[in-house]
């Protein structure tokens, strides 16, 4: 797959809410329309997406019903990661055990040097809460810049993702640190309803 199929595919799964056509996708990811609905054509024919006529344009969504994009939307986010925001896998990987999904979002990621926080979205099972809080208070009193941790459940995040905007542009703009499994089971589930 080329740099930008990957680039539609993930754009298409973090953007849960949003159906794409290739004039808009294309906007997004700075090409034609006409390569954009190329690329589009070739995914919807390897059952990556799945189109749907409106009139005469046609909308694309992802195909999470498909194993085969599951696995391949996880590796594209988990390169996603290693290649954008590696010191910061690096940073939380002493919580990955305790947490179900973590995605470093906001500032931090756009412009580092004049971020004044860490934006983080921790999604656990309730009984790791207190182990989350001991983390993040540790890290802040090492840490220059303070991290701003957003909790949460794996049902809050699920209800967060179809009533609160800033959740869900927290996960459209954000890198997913882990559980990048975990969090293409919410977004199935969100989608499906």
């Amino acid at each position: 797959m080329t740099g930008k199929e990957n680039e539609i595919l993930l754009k298409i799964f973090k953007d849960l809410n949003k159906e794409y056509n290739a004039n808009s996708i294309s906007k997004e990811i700075k090409i034609t329309p006409r390569g954009a609905l190329k690329i589009l054509k070739n995914l919807e024919a390897k059952g990556l997406i799945k189109g749907r006529e409106m009139g005469k344009a046609k909308f694309y969504r992802i195909n999470l019903k498909d194993d085969y994009t599951c696995k391949i939307i996880e590796t594209l986010l988990i390169s996603e990661a290693r290649n954008k925001v590696a010191r910061w896998l690096e940073e939380f990987k002493g919580i990955f055990k305790e947490s179900k999904i973590i995605i470093i979002f906001g500032s931090i990621i756009r412009n580092p040097r004049d971020a004044n926080d860490i934006d983080i979205l921790f999604v656990f099972d309730k009984e790791k809460y207190k182990n989350i809080k001991v983390f993040v208070d540790e890290k802040n009193r090492i840490l220059i810049k303070k991290i701003h941790y957003v909790p949460m459940t794996t049902e809050d995040l699920n209800k967060n993702l179809k009533n609160n905007s800033a959740i869900r542009d927290a996960v459209k703009t954000g890198y997913v640190l882990h559980g990048y499994d975990n969090l293409i089971e919410v977004m199935k589930n969100v989608s499906s309803e």
